[in-house]
């Protein structure tokens, strides 16, 4: 069945195997394997575009409901941080000195900035996590990549934590396998799902049948912790990145 045609934007890429309709907050994109023709294309966003726009409606409303709750989002003095999926207390000291701590104490997670933050005080407990979330998370992520590596010779060449707008993790042409910060978040089960999937795509570079067998080989339940994402993944996002800010 053929449908009107949604607003999108063209992507051509010389690394697309087959063509991709990727739904985002800012609208549709479609990628574009090199060589592939325009009526082919056409074809491909006629059949699909309804269900395209559908998603994004979907996805925009998600994202209209998440900004209702715009005063509870983002941490603060007396709030929570959800390291790991739980909630941890978190206690902000502002000093007159200029530099910025961050310490997981038994009573909960310290922040010390400096008292000059004035407005700026939300981006500079934001870059605080962000930083710190980038010292502690490679020692997990590393303990589960010895864990599951070897079990199919799945090595990544290098592990980078990042802030990611759309993504949970990528795996690169070179085996160089990136995380999203806020991962350090979730639960342990979770953070573990994703670097098994980014680990099976080191084989795999789609989410064929063989590709999701591999991911099961490694964990049975991971459709627990793919919906977990979905459930709360993007409340993290939403709470912690500031692109929705």
């Amino acid at each position: 069945m053929e449908h009107s045609l949604p607003p999108y934007r063209l992507r051509r890429s010389p690394r697309a195997k087959y063509l991709r309709l990727l739904i985002r907050p800012d609208g549709i994109e479609v990628v574009v394997p090199t060589g592939l023709s325009d009526a082919t294309v056409l074809a491909f966003v006629r059949q699909h575009g309804g269900w395209a726009q559908a998603r994004l409606e979907e996805l925009l409303a998600r994202l209209a409901k998440l900004r209702q709750g715009q005063a509870e989002r983002f941490p603060a003095e007396g709030g929570s941080v959800p390291l790991e999926g739980r909630e941890t207390p978190l206690f902000i000291e502002e000093t007159g000195g200029s530099r910025i701590r961050v310490s997981l104490e038994d009573q909960g997670l310290r922040l010390i900035l400096p008292r000059t933050c004035g407005a700026d005080r939300d981006r500079y407990v934001r870059d605080a996590l962000f930083g710190w979330m980038k010292r502690r998370l490679p020692g997990r992520v590393t303990e589960l990549i010895e864990r599951h590596a070897p079990l199919h010779g799945l090595y990544p060449r290098q592990l980078r934590i990042k802030s990611m707008r759309t993504r949970w993790g990528s795996c690169g042409p070179a085996n160089d396998i990136n995380l999203n910060w806020l991962l350090g978040l979730a639960p342990l089960s979770v953070l573990e799902y994703v670097v098994v999937h980014e680990l099976c795509h080191i084989r795999h570079r789609n989410h064929s049948r063989d590709f999701w067998e591999l991911v099961a080989a490694h964990l049975p339940d991971w459709r627990q912790e793919r919906q977990w994402l979905k459930a709360h993944g993007g409340g993290l996002i939403q709470r912690f990145d500031p692109a929705f800010r």
